[in-house]
């Protein structure tokens, strides 16, 4: 299934480098690439985890929501649950290319989205996988937006508890794509104690998470916030645990062995 999926990926990026006729020197090694987490430039590595819990799911249009219906509600409204002057997602519109319908179907992957983050740095993903209790957004580079200003993926979905309860959340790994985007962290961390950039995300993701809660409070259900999970360990570390070369809890003391 990765394999199709990443061919899904590819396959889209280069009909977006196909369509653009206005620009000839588009080519799939310049431009419509994915952005692999492991070629960004920072040492940092954001790791986060922003859940809610729904008790009892909202009413929309006069119906109860299942958890797959309200996690669709959600995607499909995507700007009404986060603080848009944070970042704004729209379908990629491009010359021949138009991801409004595909975005908005049963099944968006492969669909591209434009975001206009708040800054000078704007960037798009492409869903890399969906099912309907998950979908993930990739970085890629494209010919609209240039370079997304970090390289990873992120993951929408919830999960379903043992008292009958559902969590939903986004959760993210990723790093700073290059040497501007990394000093801007390294300096405000000095002076602030906070990532500028890892910063201005955290505030977007809290909003996602204060959002489903009052629409779910609003339209009839129960629900609650809880606490993020955010862990920013160094590259390095992170290769570390993936070789095998060390434990799990290197990371985080709430990673067990």
């Amino acid at each position: 299934m990765a394999g199709q999926v990443r061919q899904a990926q590819l396959d889209k990026l280069n009909q977006i480098v196909s369509t653009s006729t206005s620009y000839p020197g588009f080519t799939t090694i310049n431009v419509a690439r994915l952005q692999d987490i492991n070629d960004a430039y920072s040492t940092v590595v954001n790791m986060d985890y922003f859940p809610v819990t729904v008790n009892e799911l909202p009413v929309v249009n006069g119906q109860r929501q299942t958890p797959e219906q309200f996690l669709n509600h959600i995607r499909t409204n995507i700007n009404s649950f986060v603080d848009t002057e944070y970042s704004e997602f729209e379908p990629y519109q491009w010359p021949g290319l138009d991801e409004i319908t595909l975005w908005n179907s049963s099944n968006p992957l492969g669909a591209v989205i434009g975001i206009d983050i708040k800054g000078p740095d704007n960037g798009s993903v492409i869903v890399s996988d969906y099912d309907t209790d998950k979908w993930t957004f990739s970085t890629i580079f494209d010919p609209k937006y240039g370079e997304h200003p970090v390289s990873g993926n992120r993951d929408f979905g919830y999960t379903q508890n043992s008292n009958g309860s559902y969590t939903f959340y986004t959760r993210g790994v990723d790093r700073l794509t290059d040497a501007g985007g990394t000093a801007l962290h390294n300096v405000s961390e000095f002076f602030t104690g906070e990532s500028f950039p890892f910063s201005q995300a955290d505030a977007l993701w809290e909003s996602f998470q204060s959002k489903i809660d009052n629409f779910v409070k609003s339209n009839g259900g129960s629900s609650s916030v809880n606490t993020p999970q955010i862990h920013r360990p160094d590259w390095q570390q992170v290769q570390d645990v993936l070789e095998g070369k060390a434990p799990l809890s290197t990371l985080s003391k709430d990673c067990p062995d």
